[in-house]
């Protein structure tokens, strides 16, 4: 028995809240804002924050295809979603009693217990992508996924307003680094609560079980991946991407060197963040389910390279706030565009395996860059860095309108 329209609507409803709640908590728990601003003040230098997205790329990217195999063990994928979800949220209210009760006294293990619950936060999520995102493509209706994955990263991120405001209370009332610990606790309260929401998914079973083969013969069945031209240029579209320095870690270090900011400032960035994520991304839903999601992973990239130009011609603080707008408008065609454009390209009954590959090819390319990215600021500068994301970042769009044959596009032709 299938989906009724009233279950695709309470679908929609419920899995909208999960991903409201869920981003609200990862806002509070910004990898651009305030983990980076953690890290510098326990002592950290370029290195380790810049560890903080390699472990984030590496923890999306690495554990998808042994999260895609498990996956087609299910079902019902919603059953493995709740026995692994806590992975990705439980670990910020750990966080938080580290920074209570350990920060004061050894700042430098404190860094290294951050990284670690980061990576398991990550590796959580990781994990359970492929599967998250099967289910997603069973219970959100094809015309609508787009506005889906829009309304759950907008309002969270809206919501985040509110968040970011809660955080500078914490940051002007309390001293660091217990004006973290707050942060950190809050978030990670938020994001479990989402779970509830998740946890009421209506999923009928896959029809079809598939056989259980070994992970060595699942392994081999990537070639099929790599076999699909259009998939194909996405996927290099996508390492293009990953090698390109992800510079928007260093934006608040940057800023911080260069004018001078007050720390309090910081939260400002992380609203303005919130707010054009959370706009950008309504627009950006709407817009890709009638023209195609291509055209939003487009308009990402321009919107990065406009504020990677902004970082290095802009001779003001107020251009930070621009380059956070611009940011927030890159984060939003990620979260909208990618995720709904590579559900689009795959094929319905290999799914869990090209999702799982998807972010197994792009893993050791996310990992390595961010690492790099710490060193050209060492021996070069921010400039450095800006420079060379400029123009992988341009190479990256070119790339991405001249390969990738868009399948929504082709249906509203046909139409």
């Amino acid at each position: 028995m299938s989906l009724s329209k009233e279950d695709y609507h309470f679908n929609f409803i419920v899995n909208t809240l999960d991903g409201v709640f869920f981003n609200l908590g990862m806002t509070l728990g910004s990898i651009y804002t305030f983990f980076p601003l953690f890290l510098k003040n326990l002592g950290a230098g370029n290195f380790e924050i810049s560890l903080i997205p390699a472990i984030t790329n590496l923890g999306w990217a690495i554990p998808g295809i042994l999260g895609a195999k498990y996956a087609e063990k299910y079902a019902k994928k919603i059953n493995m979603l709740l026995k692994f979800t806590w992975g990705s949220r439980v670990p910020y209210i750990i966080l938080s009693l580290v920074v209570f009760f350990l920060a004061p006294y050894n700042p430098k293990l404190t860094i290294y217990i951050a990284l670690l619950l980061l990576g398991i936060i990550t590796f959580s999520m990781g994990f359970l992508g492929p599967c998250w995102m099967s289910m997603v493509e069973k219970v959100i209706l094809y015309k609508r996924r787009g506005i889906f994955f829009a309304l759950g990263s907008g309002i969270g991120t809206l919501m985040g307003i509110g968040g970011a405001e809660l955080a500078r209370y914490f940051l002007n009332r309390y001293p660091f680094p217990m004006n973290f610990g707050y942060i950190f606790l809050i978030a990670g309260i938020v994001s479990t609560f989402s779970v509830s929401f998740l946890s009421l998914t209506r999923e009928e079973p896959d029809s079809i079980r598939k056989e259980e083969v070994s992970f060595y013969t699942y392994i081999k069945g990537m070639k099929e991946v790599l076999l699909n031209k259009n998939f194909r240029n996405y996927l290099i579209t996508r390492i293009l991407g990953s090698i390109t320095p992800p510079f928007a870690t260093f934006i608040v270090v940057f800023a911080l060197k260069k004018f001078l900011i007050q720390e309090m400032i910081v939260a400002e960035y992380t609203a303005v963040l919130a707010v054009s994520q959370g706009l950008s991304s309504f627009l950006f839903g709407v817009l890709g389910d009638k023209y195609g999601h291509k055209l939003i992973i487009s308009l990402g990239k321009i919107s990065s390279i406009t504020g990677l130009l902004l970082l290095l011609f802009g001779n003001s603080p107020t251009f930070i706030y621009l380059v956070y707008i611009l940011l927030g408008m890159a984060n939003s065609s990620a979260s909208v565009g990618d995720q709904t454009l590579s559900l689009d390209l795959v094929p319905k009954d290999k799914k869990e395996l090209f999702l799982g590959s998807l972010n197994l090819i792009v893993s050791p390319f996310a990992f390595i860059s961010p690492l790099i990215a710490g060193k050209i600021v060492d021996f070069w500068g921010f400039e450095m860095l800006f420079s060379i994301s400029l123009i992988l970042s341009l190479i990256t769009l070119c790339f991405l309108l001249r390969t990738v044959s868009d399948p929504r596009r082709k249906i509203s032709q046909n139409a």
